[in-house]
């Protein structure tokens, strides 16, 4: 089996399986006074300070959730309903995943003047685009940092010091999910309110995610109950998810990122109209290539009959039937969105040029069926 479907959710690590299998003993509820409950809360902590350490923040900033979606969720919702008195002007971009432009949609349903920044044809915003759409009236920005479809990186470390000039009372949040310790993050540093990560994107199992919440940001929970994590999201803690993530954090390998540039070449050199979709300005773990004449859903079938498994998209949405937003955005005509197949690397090593060889075959004989 070839898995170049990362940036859908990674293989979960040896150090995050050993850490799961550490909480069947720890298995105490985190908010309970006796022992048990007390060593369930010391692995919460263990985690929470090895992520913080990695981001550079202070410990009490992070806020464990259910995953990204919550995560931004909470920072979107949580913090512009909180706030609604300071202004009703909010920024994002039209390239979002679901679980950022779904919350904006919401807010536009509840008085909210919402401003969707162009992105150009290598998946990019502009800060002079971005400069010009703040008012006076604008409290809240948000722009990811790895776009999850092409991989492209946004200029997320320079969003503040543009909000500074004209909207000086913004918050700034970042969906860091696909970003996360694959680029470098410092919220602290970067002017960065509100950072959201995900467990699951980095070698650690599906149901935890975090959200950095900065000094002075206030944000009303979306969650109320038990009083966990300070009243910010009550509930009690995923603990095998939370220690998963800390390990998973604590002992991830960076991708080597000459592994795309290389299947980018060999697919360049030996198949036959295609387009890249991205710019070099890119995280190194995507590789979004459209293969012009095919349905990328048969693509994607026939590579998964020879072993090797990708994507047509955000797999939040790739079981909609609706074409690439992202892509769409970008100036992609229907043809190349049609046909879009998305590569996501992790650390392990695969045969490229199997995966080369297999691809060139499978897209000759698509193509002569649809002929």
């Amino acid at each position: 089996m070839i898995y170049l479907d990362n940036a859908s959710t990674t293989k979960p690590n040896i150090e995050a399986e050993k850490a799961v299998i550490e909480t069947f003993s720890d298995f105490g509820n985190p908010s309970s006074l006796h022992g048990l409950g007390l060593r369930a809360e010391k692995i919460i902590t263990a985690s929470k300070e090895t992520i913080a350490r990695v981001l550079g923040v202070m410990p009490q900033n992070i806020y464990f959730t259910s995953g990204g979606t919550e995560a931004n969720n909470t920072a979107i919702l949580g913090y512009c309903m909180a706030n609604k008195k300071r202004g009703t002007h909010v920024i994002t971009t039209k390239i979002e995943h679901p679980s950022v432009l779904e919350p904006f949609h919401i807010l536009e349903k509840n008085g909210f003047s919402v401003t969707y920044l162009d992105v150009n044809e290598n998946g990019e915003i502009s800060l002079d685009d971005l400069e010009n759409a703040l008012t006076e009236d604008t409290i809240f920005v948000s722009v990811m940092a790895v776009n999850n479809e092409t991989g492209t990186i946004q200029p997320f470390d320079k969003l503040k010091t543009v909000m500074k000039k004209k909207s000086p009372k913004a918050v700034l949040h970042v969906d860091g999910v696909q970003g996360f310790l694959k680029v470098d993050i410092k919220p602290k540093a970067m002017g960065i309110d509100l950072l959201s990560i995900s467990g699951h994107k980095i070698g650690g199992i599906k149901g935890a995610g975090a959200l950095y919440i900065g000094d002075n940001v206030h944000i009303n929970p979306l969650i109320a109950g038990g009083g966990q994590q300070k009243n910010m999201r009550s509930g009690t803690e995923n603990v095998a998810g939370i220690a998963a993530f800390g390990a998973a954090a604590l002992h991830y390998v960076p991708v080597n990122k000459n592994i795309r540039e290389e299947l980018k070449t060999k697919i360049e050199e030996n198949i036959d109209n295609i387009k890249i979709n991205g710019t070099q300005n890119n995280s190194g773990y995507v590789l979004n290539v459209s293969f012009l004449g095919i349905k990328s859903e048969i693509l994607l079938h026939s590579l998964e009959a020879k072993g090797i498994y990708v994507s047509t998209g955000s797999a939040c949405s790739s079981n909609k039937p609706m074409p690439s937003h992202v892509l769409s955005a970008m100036g992609c005509n229907k043809k190349e969105i049609e046909g879009a197949i998305r590569f996501s690397f992790s650390n392990e090593e695969f045969d490229i040029d199997y995966v080369v060889n297999t691809l060139k075959d499978e897209v000759s004989n698509i193509r002569k069926y649809v002929r």
